[in-house]
Parts: C-alpha cells; structure tokens; sequence
C-alpha cells in the first residue's frame, strides 16, 4: 500500500513539472562590459536602498576633483571666483567628499526609482580628465583668471582625479523620464571588485555630454530633485546655449 501510494505521488510530480516545463525561462546576465552592469546594479540598488548603496570607503576624491575640474571648464566664472575657495576646503576633507556622494544619491533617489535607466555608453576616464583640465585652463586663462595659485590647483587636481580613476570608465545611462541622464564613473580595484565612485546627471557637452531638449530643460527646471519646483526659473550654467549663439560669461 505504501509503494503504491509512493508511486502515485511520484507519477503526479511528473506530471507536474512536465505541465510546466513550457513555461519556465532561463534569465542570464548580459554582454555588457562590467563598467555598464555595475553602474545598472548601482541604480537598482538606489530604487531599493537609496544612498545605502554608497560604499563606506573613502574612494571617491578621484571623482570629487574631476568634478571641480568639470565645473571650473564649465560653470559660471563668477560661481567660480567666489566659491571655489569653500569648494577646494571641503575637498581636503574626505568626510565631505563622501558626503557629496551620498547627498547626490540621496537628491536623486525618488526620481531614478521611476526613470527606467539604462547603460548606452561608456568612456575612459583617463582622457576626459586630462581634456577637463585642460578646458578649465583654457576658459580661465580667457577670463583672466588663470594667475596665481589657479594653475597650480587645476593641475593639482588633475594629478588627484588620475590617482583615483585611472582605468577606470564613465557610464551614460540614458532614462526615460527625469533626470534623463545619469554619468556613473566606474573602477575595479586591486581586489578585482567594481566600485562606483561617482555619479552626476550632468555632464558639460566638450566632455561627452549632451545639450537636451527644450522640453527636457522646461521640466527639469520644475523637478524637484533640482529643488526647484516651487521656486522661480534660474538661469543655469550652460543652459543657454542651445538657443543664444555666445558663451555664458559674454551675456
């Protein structure tokens, strides 16, 4: 009796799994490079875990001195000469630079969880930083402000940004609704691991961003990632050139 009933219930498990074998899928991991899957897992990890997702060491000043870099090629001369001193002070503290991470994480968090963003592109870091560097020269040395220690800063920075990202790669990821864009800077380490170290939703156009659309513009100036949807329309570092043909600083 016990053989049988044990018969039974093998046949009906048989059964079973056969009925369903039409319907299973086997999902595998992609082709993508590790730089793009690991900047997809880090904006998964933020729809779930929101700024959790930032790892605890202190490996993103790299990153931090591209971005002045960045920002001194291509933010307004005038942000520039009065907030560049604050800006260098909480740079030398590696407690800000983490703190400058997580907050952009946190900023954008709610806004990524419904972006559906996915990796299109990636760039070596190494060229852009040495290109950033030399456009933040350049633009200064027009305005007539490359003299005294700012030369010695820009390359002081760009010494800082190879130490901390060399090798490493700067993920696009393109989003269906706001922010729109995500640049995730990428490394493996010396433990084979993949860290994120960086991430913007900006990137200025010399350095392989994009100008976006009319539209694009209009609705993130109400998002309120920017903080700006109960507040009236600024005008934005190189927001205008898509339309007026002169640089910001001749306005």
């Amino acid at each position: 009796m016990f053989d049988r009933t044990r018969t039974l219930l093998l046949t009906g498990l048989l059964v079973t799994v056969a009925s369903c074998k039409g319907n299973v899928e086997l999902k595998t991991l992609g082709n993508e490079a590790p730089s793009r899957r690991s900047a997809a897992s880090f904006v998964h990890c933020i729809e779930a875990g929101t700024s959790q997702c930032v790892t605890q060491e202190n490996v993103s000043g790299g990153w931090d001195a591209f971005y002045l870099l960045q920002w001194m090629a291509d933010g307004s001369p005038v942000s520039v000469m009065y907030a560049l001193p604050g800006e260098l002070a909480a740079h030398e503290d590696p407690r800000m630079v983490q703190q400058r991470l997580v907050g952009e994480v946190e900023r954008y968090a709610n806004a990524v969880r419904g972006a559906e963003c996915d990796p299109v592109d990636s760039m070596q870091m190494a060229p852009l930083i040495d290109k950033a560097a030399q456009l933040a020269a350049d633009r200064l040395g027009r305005l007539g402000m490359l003299e005294g220690s700012l030369q010695v800063i820009i390359e002081g920075l760009s010494a800082e940004a190879h130490e901390g990202l060399d090798g490493g790669e700067l993920v696009r990821m393109d989003c269906n609704y706001d922010p729109y864009r995500l640049y995730i800077a990428t490394r493996q380490f010396d433990d084979g691991v993949m860290r994120v170290l960086g991430m913007s939703t900006m990137m200025p156009t010399a350095l392989g961003g994009d100008i976006p659309s009319r539209d694009v513009v209009d609705e993130r100036l109400q998002s309120r990632t920017l903080g700006l949807d109960n507040g009236p329309t600024p005008m934005v570092d190189g927001g205008i050139n898509a339309w007026l043909p002169f640089e910001v600083e001749l306005f």
